[in-house]
């Protein structure tokens, strides 16, 4: 059988109704040349929804994944992905129609091989939500030879040749959610491909919207999540004494307590809330990963697994 040309991984677990709409938008996609793994961690996993069997020309295949974790989930996938070009979204996302047109048509350019990302704006908030964190709307085009001081690959928006993702490894499975460090699993896997010379190339008209469908109350224990995994890949990384991440955490520490200060002089309480709760888990991501043993990359197949 004739292997597609993408393969796109999504994790889930126990979001019936955003997976839903997830499928729904990759059923409507205008390339055809693809699988869709979607790699079930749920409790009680349920069959596809029906969009996900409607005649799309695409053929999705339902995975499930006995490690807890949505970097285990996605090494699962990435081991049993046909494709040449892996691609990564989330289940709470929704791609444009183009979204594998456009990764397909840089994948071929001439010249060198490069990570692709794209543009993820919100979408509009639904119910009592507030807008996603997380987000990307830049217009301009760039491609990143070598680390900066942000994070430039963005796990929800994503796609990577499979011969690449061989040479520098799969995810971190102590990283991303479900996992003790619940984020930067995209964050590691962009740094660790700067730092072996591979590109990352920044396409805006490569679009995922990010569904805004979290509360308020939700999104503090999401933030600190956000800062416990970020402390954690930092500090991963500066155990082994590389002084970028140190200065890296530096400045992070030194952006949150501006945004917190800000939003007092504001009176804005749930910026406030927000930026204290990602410090707190920062530091004790990146304290917890130097001064314990472990935190190495976890993956579960080999750096060749597909």
């Amino acid at each position: 059988m004739r292997s597609p040309r993408i393969s796109v991984l999504i994790a889930t677990a126990d979001r019936p109704r955003l997976l839903s709409g997830c499928l729904e938008s990759l059923a409507a996609s205008s390339f055809t040349d693809a699988e869709v793994l979607v790699l079930d961690q749920s409790r009680d996993p349920a069959k596809l929804p029906p969009e996900a069997r409607a005649g799309s020309g695409l053929e999705f295949r339902q995975i499930r994944c006995p490690r807890r974790g949505k970097s285990a989930a996605l090494n699962i996938g990435i081991a049993q992905a046909r494709g040449a070009l892996l691609a990564f979204t989330d289940d709470d996302c929704r791609v444009a129609r183009d979204w594998m047109q456009v990764m397909d048509r840089a994948d071929r350019e001439p010249g060198e091989r490069c990570a692709l990302t794209g543009r993820v704006p919100g979408g509009d908030a639904e119910g009592d939500a507030v807008v996603a964190p997380s987000l990307r709307d830049d217009g301009k085009e760039r491609i990143y030879r070598a680390p900066v001081y942000r994070d430039v690959l963005f796990g929800n928006n994503m796609a990577l040749p499979v011969e690449i993702l061989r040479k520098v490894g799969p995810f971190d499975e102590g990283l991303g959610p479900g996992a003790e460090a619940p984020a930067a699993e995209d964050n590691d896997l962009g740094y660790r491909l700067l730092r072996a010379g591979f590109p990352i190339r920044y396409l805006p008209d490569m679009v995922v919207v990010h569904r805004s469908w979290r509360g308020c109350g939700e999104q503090f224990g999401l933030y600190r999540g956000y800062g416990l995994g970020q402390g954690t890949f930092y500090g991963k990384h500066a155990r082994r004494g590389d002084l970028h991440m140190v200065a890296r955490m530096a400045r992070s520490l030194w952006d949150a307590g501006r945004d917190a200060g800000g939003a007092v002089l504001l009176g804005r309480r749930y910026d406030l809330r927000t930026s204290t709760a990602f410090a707190a888990g920062l530091l004790k991501g990146f304290f917890r990963s130097t001064l314990v043993p472990g935190g190495e990359e976890r993956g579960a197949v080999e750096a060749g697994g597909r």
